[in-house]
């Protein structure tokens, strides 16, 4: 499956937000947090949005292409590999920029975490992502 900037999340109260996986919120253009919009008008600014970071990063890999090679997610690996976004009213999930995914360890889903438990996972993981293995507390 092609990595995703932006994907879909249901909120408690049925409707919809769009999230940007790198930032690890809410997206938002123009000023305006896509939050609390029904499902169809979501889902087309989902599509909208990923359609014009595909074309974005298309437009800067012929730009650099001919500099020198570049990886494909280099711009992720610039930056932290985790992150955290808030789900629910208190809760939050631990997220990995590169699939866009939730993370997921032993089987278990890093989801409906505390704030403070979720930042030190996160701070674990990136500093884990170094090279050391990763280890229970």
């Amino acid at each position: 499956m092609p990595y995703k900037r932006y994907g879909l999340e249901e909120n408690s109260d049925g409707t919809w937000r769009v999230i940007d996986y790198r930032e690890g919120k809410a997206a938002e253009t123009d000023g305006a947090v896509l939050d609390r919009l029904p499902h169809d008008t979501a889902s087309n600014l989902e599509f909208i949005l990923n359609a014009q970071d595909k074309g974005m990063e298309k437009r800067r890999g012929k730009r650099t292409a001919k500099a020198s090679p570049q990886h494909p997610k280099e711009h992720l690996m610039a930056t932290a590999r985790y992150s955290h976004r808030k789900n629910l009213n208190i809760y939050w999930t631990v997220v990995d920029a590169v699939t866009g995914q939730a993370v997921v360890i032993d089987g278990v889903v890093m989801d409906m975490l505390t704030e403070e438990d979720a930042e030190e996972l996160v701070e674990r993981l990136n500093r884990d992502e170094q090279g050391k293995p990763f280890s229970r507390p």
